[in-house]
């Protein structure tokens, strides 16, 4: 190992809690570098060249499928919190405390965005964009604290960064999960634990209590996932460290930041938790099984195929042949290339210690936990021993291989990190991690994303002239009925119909109020799924009685794309106050009033 990687191990300074902050200060031109390249990065691949040298954040990257889930969380957290919004579910209130959730942090962070921009689709796009600087920031700091060069760790914090989960998660419209800034952390606080003992810094002064209170709040406030996976990381550094110093202060230390985790999901599901012990628990929301967690549990196989997206097409060919074959089909686990070669040296590495041969600590942690975190996530593995015996609430277990993919990375990084021959000379490390990070990061990302980019703005525009033409239309604060009616969250869809495909409207008008988003199982879903089995001229009474001003039809909503009922409206309604979108999909019935 090279003097300056010896010198690194003493800068850590794990028991006093500044190595990574000394870091930050010190390396602050790396981490500069690094985070304007991520951000422009991660915009030409959503944009294209040239294009996305500037980033379009007027218009969302996707819209539909569980996107319009996210969004709308979005726009309610900007309005006020998403917890609870008027303009949804009118006229009963569309609370979401049946919907339990730990992203708080998320939801801030688009509420900051959302009034800087005065707009929803810039927060959530500008949500994204920011989350790859963000990554690499602290991945940076992190893989440093593990004695490595700068080079070496831009290259792996860059790898990181782009790993295939990070762009695949939006375009599932799983947005919340690409803030996985904390995974880093988690192995940092491990290795506190593996090496010392302890992941955190003396509690005695207010200082110190507030940073790691502060810390648990952040590692606690995007996703119950990555706060699970990460307790789990730390226990098996925490028994592991334990077993390696012969006592058990290791294994003390784990379970007291475990139970400071477990209070920092707790603080964030408090008002569900009040909620549901006024109004009761609502069984129609959110209910799991334990199957659920073998049907997402991950398949070592999706860590070691290539990324669907590949840009040399029969690399993406055979990863979706195999997808269309086999069933569990995961496309956002790929490890690629470099990190596949640091998973495969940590079931080595963890082989060699079985056989008694000698393994350098860093490199002998970050393999146990890439093992342990496959073993309990793995199809057929301890995951359905947990949903069996604890619970089936914590089911996609395949979203652990974001922390596999850090922890292989950080495994390369190791390797050549500690190879005499490459670090003797400056320019040689410098042209290895040039090379590796290039590759990698062609490995890892696809050409573009602009064609996919493209589509989904050009939906949104569609239906933001609509939706605008409708408010224009209408006085403020005005209500809207939205045929068919369809139960919400996670219902199935109806025809050609998304279940988060009437939230629309409300995301993006200001003014106007929606009777869709009310929760499934509570007063205001009961009510409209009994009025919706009524006829057409009583559902206009009805809604006329309530106060709705108009009546929304979705075409991809019925067999017959809405022939039937659009001329059950016609005769009813005066057919000069229709206005339709311009694809003619979804028409707007104004009523008299």
């Amino acid at each position: 190992m090279g003097f300056e990687a010896q010198r690194d191990i003493v800068a850590t300074r794990d028991d006093n809690g500044q190595g990574l902050l000394q870091y930050a200060i010190s390396d602050w031109k790396w981490l500069f570098i690094g985070a304007v390249f991520s951000f422009e990065f991660a915009s030409v691949l959503l944009m294209g060249w040239p294009a996305g040298l500037m980033p379009s954040i007027k218009l969302p990257y996707v819209f539909g499928g569980d996107a319009l889930l996210s969004q709308w969380e979005a726009k309610r957290a900007i309005e006020g919190w998403f917890f609870n919004n008027p303009r949804s579910g009118f006229p009963f209130g569309s609370a979401l405390y049946d919907y339990p959730n730990s992203d708080a942090g998320s939801f801030l962070i688009y509420k900051i965005l959302g009034n800087l921009t005065h707009s929803v689709f810039s927060a959530v796009d500008l949500y994204f964009l920011l989350s790859f600087p963000v990554i690499f920031t602290v991945s940076f700091v992190v893989i440093r604290s593990f004695g490595i060069r700068k080079i070496h760790s831009t290259m792996a914090a860059a790898l990181f960064t782009f790993v295939p989960f990070h762009s695949t998660r939006l375009f599932y419209g799983h947005d919340l999960y690409t803030w996985y800034f904390g995974i880093p952390l988690f192995f940092h606080y491990g290795k506190n634990l593996f090496l010392n003992g302890k992941t955190h810094w003396g509690l005695q002064r207010p200082v110190r209590l507030l940073t790691f209170a502060a810390v648990i709040a952040a590692l606690t406030s995007f996703g119950v996932y990555y706060a699970f996976f990460g307790a789990i990381l730390l226990m098996v550094c925490g028994v592991a460290g334990s077993a390696r110093a012969d006592r058990l202060q290791p294994t003390v230390n784990a379970l007291l930041v475990c139970a400071a985790l477990m209070v920092g999901v707790l603080a964030n599901m408090v008002p569900n938790i009040i909620y549901h012990a006024k109004h009761g628990v609502n069984p129609e929301v959110a209910a799991r099984v334990p199957m659920e967690s073998e049907l997402y549990a991950l398949k070592m196989v999706h860590l070691l195929l290539p990324q669907p997206d590949h840009r040399i097409t029969a690399l993406a060919t055979f990863t979706k042949s195999y997808d269309v074959s086999f069933p569990l089909t995961n496309t956002t686990a790929a490890l690629g290339l470099v990190g596949t070669i640091g998973f495969l040296t940590a079931l080595i590495t963890v082989g060699a210690a079985l056989t008694g041969r000698k393994v350098e600590p860093r490199l002998a942690m970050a393999s146990l936990v890439v093992l342990a975190l496959l073993l309990a996530s793995a199809v057929g593995g301890f995951n359905v021993v947990f949903a069996l015996l604890v619970t089936p609430m914590i089911r996609a277990w395949d979203r652990v291989s974001i922390f596999i993919g850090f922890g292989s990375i950080l495994i390369f990084a190791l390797l050549v990190n500690g190879c005499g021959r490459i670090n003797r000379s400056a320019r040689v490390a410098s042209l290895v991690a040039t090379v590796a990070t290039v590759i990698g990061l062609l490995d890892q990302t696809p050409t573009s994303y602009a064609a996919t980019v493209a589509y989904g703005q050009a939906s949104a525009a569609t239906d933001c002239q609509f939706i605008q033409q409708i408010e224009s239309s209408l006085p403020p604060g005005a209500a809207i009925y939205q045929l068919p009616y369809i139960a919400f969250p996670e219902s199935a869809p109806i025809a050609q119909m998304s279940v988060y495909q009437p939230l629309t409207g409300f995301i993006i008008s200001d003014n106007l109020r929606w009777n869709s988003g009310a929760m499934q199982g509570r007063q205001g879903d009961l009510f409209y799924r009994a009025l919706s089995k009524k006829s057409i001229p009583e559902q206009i009474a009805q809604i006329k009685k309530l106060g709705f001003s108009g009546i929304y039809v979705d075409r991809r909503g019925f067999s017959d794309q809405g022939a039937e009922i659009i001329g059950k409206l016609k005769m009813a309604l005066d057919e000069s106050q229709i206005l339709e979108r311009s694809d003619g999909m979804v028409l707007f019935f104004k009523l008299p009033q």
